[in-house]
C-alpha cells in the first residue's frame, strides 16, 4: 500500500517557488482569482492576458547577492581528498562555493533548507581509487517541502530525520524515495513503504545540517517562511494587473451608440463590432461610449501601493530609493538595519559551511584544520567621505603608531575592498617602516643643525 505524507506547508512552498521565478502559477494563469459574479469566459480570458510583475526574486536576491559578491576566503591545511571534495560535493561537478550559493537562495525564500551530508558505503582500498571512483563523503540539498517525518528526543536533539527524493522515468512517471535517518542508522524505502536499502553508520548523530533563513529555535523543523508575506502581495499585485489590463482592453473598443427608429437598422456600416441602439425620439446623435476610467486609476493607485510595500516589509526600499522623502538620518538607520540584516545571514551561512565541514571529517576521517570568512560589512562606501574622516582623525595627533595604523586600514577598505589581507598587511607594515626612516632622518637631520648652530659660538 503506497504511503501519504502531507507537509502542512505545502501550498505555501509553491506559492513562493512560483513568486520568485515566476513560473507555475504565474506562468499558467492559475494564481488569478476569479470573481464571484465573473462568467467562466471573463476568468479565462483575463487568464489569459495577465502578465506578472516579479518583484519576489530581485527583492529576495537583494537580501542574499551581497554576501556572494566576492569569492568567499577559505583555508584548509593540505589534503588531496579534501580538494576533490570542495571542487565537486554533489558528485555533479558543483563546488562548494557555487553549492553554498545556490542554496542560500532557497534557505531564504523557504526559511530553512537541508543539507545532507551523506557517504558512500563502499571506500577504495587506496587514496588512488577513492579518487577515481569518488568514494568520498557528498552533499545533497533538501527543499523543506520534501521533510515528510521527524522526531526529536527528551533532551531536543534530532534522533529522527526523512525526506523524500524523486526521479523523473523517461515515460513521464516519478518515482519515489523516502530516506530514513537515525544517529546510527539509515534506511531507503519507495512508495509502497518497501525497503531498498539499509545500513549502520559510526558517526554518532544524524548528518544533516539545519540552515535557517533567519533566527529560529532548532526545534522548528519547518518554519514559517520569511519572505511568505512578499510573495502573497505579488500574487495579489498580480491579479490587480490582470483587472487592469482587462479594463483597458475594454476601454480601447469604444462602443457606438445611435438612434435608431422603428424600422431598425438598415444599411449601416460601422467601423466597431458593437452598437447599443436606443429610441430615436431621445434626441441624441450618434457617439461612442466607454467604460470610466475610474476603477482603472483606482488599481493602479493601489499597484504602486502594494509594490511599495512589498519593498518596506523587505527593509531595502531606502537602498532602491523607495523612500526619498526620508532625512539624511533616517536613511542611515535604514541602511544600517539592511546592513545587519546581511550580516547576521552571513554569520548562519558560515555556520551551516562549518556544520558541512564537521560532518566531511567526522565521515572521512580527514581531520583536516578548516576556516572560511564571510563578510560582515555591506555599508556602500564613499571614499572621499573616508578619507577625509581619515585626515580629521590624523589631525587629532595622537602620538600612537596602532592608531595611525588603524586609520590607514580604514582608507584602504574604503579604497580597495576587495585586496588581500595579506596584502592590506604589507602595505601597513612598509607605511610604518617608511615613517620610521623618515622620523630617524628628521632626528639626524635636526642634530645636526644644532651642531652647526653651537660651533660660531664655541
Amino acid at each position: 500500500m503506497a504511503i501519504t505524507y502531507n507537509n502542512p506547508r505545502a501550498e505555501e512552498y509553491e506559492l513562493l517557488h512560483d513568486a520568485y521565478y515566476g513560473s507555475g502559477m504565474f506562468a499558467s494563469g492559475a494564481a488569478v482569482t476569479a470573481h464571484t459574479r465573473e462568467s467562466t469566459q471573463s476568468i479565462d480570458f483575463r487568464r489569459k492576458i495577465a502578465y506578472y510583475l516579479n518583484y519576489t526574486g530581485p527583492i529576495l536576491n537583494a537580501s542574499v547577492d551581497p554576501i556572494f559578491k566576492d569569492e568567499i576566503k577559505r583555508e584548509y591545511s593540505n589534503s588531496v581528498l579534501f580538494d576533490e571534495f570542495i571542487n565537486d560535493v554533489d558528485r555533479q561537478g558543483t563546488t562548494l562555493q557555487e553549492f553554498i550559493e545556490q542554496n542560500a537562495i532557497a534557505a531564504k525564500l523557504y526559511g530553512v533548507m537541508y543539507i545532507v551530508v551523506d557517504n558512500v558505503s563502499e571506500f577504495g582500498s587506496s587514496l588512488a581509487e577513492t579518487l577515481a571512483n569518488r568514494s568520498m563523503p557528498y552533499l545533497t540539498a533538501v527543499e523543506p517541502k520534501n521533510v515528510v517525518n521527524y522526531e526529536f528526543d527528551d533532551n531536543g536533539k534530532l534522533k529522527l530525520f526523512t525526506y523524500a527524493s524523486y526521479l523523473k522515468n523517461a515515460d513521464g512517471t516519478i518515482k519515489a524515495h523516502y530516506h530514513t535517518w537515525t544517529p546510527t542508522e539509515w534506511k531507503i524505502t519507495d512508495s509502497d513503504n518497501k525497503v531498498v536499502g539499509k545500513g549502520e553508520h559510526n558517526i554518532g548523530r544524524i548528518p544533516i545540517v539545519q540552515w535557517f533563513g533567519r533566527a529560529a529555535r532548532k526545534r522548528d523543523i519547518l518554519p514559517p517562511p520569511e519572505y511568505l508575506s512578499i510573495a502573497k502581495t505579488n500574487a495579489h499585485v498580480y491579479n490587480l494587473c490582470s483587472l487592469l489590463s482587462q479594463i483597458l482592453y475594454n476601454q480601447t473598443f469604444s462602443i457606438l451608440t445611435m438612434p435608431v427608429d422603428n424600422n431598425g437598422l438598415q444599411d449601416v456600416t460601422i467601423g466597431t463590432d458593437n452598437l447599443l441602439a436606443y429610441p430615436a425620439e431621445a434626441g441624441k446623435a450618434p457617439s461612442f461610449i466607454a467604460p470610466d476610467k475610474g476603477p482603472a486609476e483606482v488599481l493602479m493607485a493601489q499597484i504602486d501601493k502594494l509594490i511599495n510595500e512589498m519593498y518596506r516589509m523587505s527593509g531595502i526600499d531606502s537602498v532602491i530609493g523607495v523612500q526619498q522623502a526620508k532625512s539624511g538620518v533616517a536613511k542611515q538607520w535604514d541602511f544600517e538595519r539592511t546592513n545587519q540584516n546581511l550580516a547576521a545571514f552571513a554569520v548562519r551561512c558560515e555556520n551551516a559551511e562549518y556544520d558541512i565541514i564537521e560532518l566531511y571529517k567526522l565521515w572521512s576521517g580527514d581531520n583536516i584544520e578548516y576556516l572560511c570568512d564571510y563578510p560582515r560589512d555591506f555599508k556602500v562606501n564613499d571614499v572621499s567621505e573616508s578619507l577625509t574622516q581619515a585626515q580629521q582623525a590624523k589631525d587629532l595627533e595622537f602620538k600612537s603608531d596602532t592608531f595611525d595604523s588603524e586609520i590607514l586600514k580604514k582608507v584602504i577598505d574604503a579604497y580597495m575592498p576587495n585586496l588581500e589581507k595579506e596584502t592590506k598587511d604589507m602595505i601597513v607594515k612598509e607605511t610604518q617602516v617608511a615613517a620610521d626612516e623618515l622620523a630617524q632622518d628628521k632626528a639626524y637631520s635636526d642634530e645636526g643643525v644644532d651642531d652647526e648652530t653651537d660651533e660660531p659660538n664655541a
